[in-house]
């Protein structure tokens, strides 16, 4: 399900705009706040945020701002009643803005546009990472593998290699449902990118050799094996004739 926030301090907006989106659609889990100061203590994941911009205490393109600072994936709509506020709100990569008073029928087409956008990133798969060469979103099946070395991360991906600070769990953790494994404590791998498996050496298809825990072993070998079965049998699904 997806999320959407809605951050207005007039109570008939925010049930205005969620009203459209429930007629737009059912399978969008909503949260309305009535101040900055509330959206940022009870941040989620949202995949879009109708955000007012003229609001007691901190105003929407501070809010704005500092949600930036932690996920610059949301997509930002701005709601404000002055046209004079616009070149702020792009001051935070805003996907768009509204007028009010809102038209439903345009609310419903920047709702069409903003998941246009979602679902083509549910597709891709798109991350953003924090590395010392600067943020860089990349699309998880150009990754080859994580290393832990020199109390540093090291992702090495098919074109380029990136370095960030972290721990390696949590990499795993945030990966690991979207067919990344770990082989060793000091790795994560794509399993989509692993050629060959002998003994205790993973041999990748971009030419690098991973070691594989011997403690892991067994276990690691038949989560390859179960990965290698699901995308066969996927693959031998999307084959079948409607209907057959």
């Amino acid at each position: 399900m997806y999320q959407i926030a809605i951050c207005d301090d007039e109570p008939v907006i925010c049930e205005m705009v969620s009203g459209v989106i429930r007629e737009w659609s059912q399978d969008i889990r909503i949260t309305c706040f009535d101040s900055g100061e509330a959206l940022l203590a009870s941040y989620d994941s949202f995949d879009a945020i109708f955000l007012d911009i003229d609001m007691k205490g901190i105003d929407g393109i501070e809010t704005g701002k500092r949600i930036r600072e932690r996920d610059h994936e949301t997509k930002i709509v701005y709601l404000t009643s002055y046209r004079d506020y616009v070149a702020g709100a792009f001051e935070v990569h805003a996907f768009q803005y509204l007028l009010k008073p809102i038209a439903p029928a345009r609310l419903q087409q920047v709702l069409e546009e903003i998941f246009r956008y979602v679902k083509k990133a549910d597709k891709q798969r798109i991350l953003d990472f924090h590395t010392y060469e600067g943020t860089v979103c990349i699309d998880v099946s150009d990754i080859c593998y994580f290393e832990f070395t020199n109390r540093k991360i090291r992702m090495v991906t098919i074109q380029n290699v990136y370095h960030m600070t972290g721990k390696i769990s949590s990499i795993y953790d945030r990966i690991s449902a979207m067919g990344f494994s770990m082989p060793h404590k000091s790795f994560v791998v794509n399993l989509l990118h692993v050629k060959n498996v002998r003994n205790l050496d993973i041999f990748m298809d971009n030419g690098d050799q991973i070691p594989l825990s011997q403690k892991k072993q067994k276990e690691w070998k038949q989560e390859l094996t179960n990965y290698l079965s699901g995308r066969l049998e996927t693959a031998l699904e999307r084959q079948r004739p409607e209907g057959g």
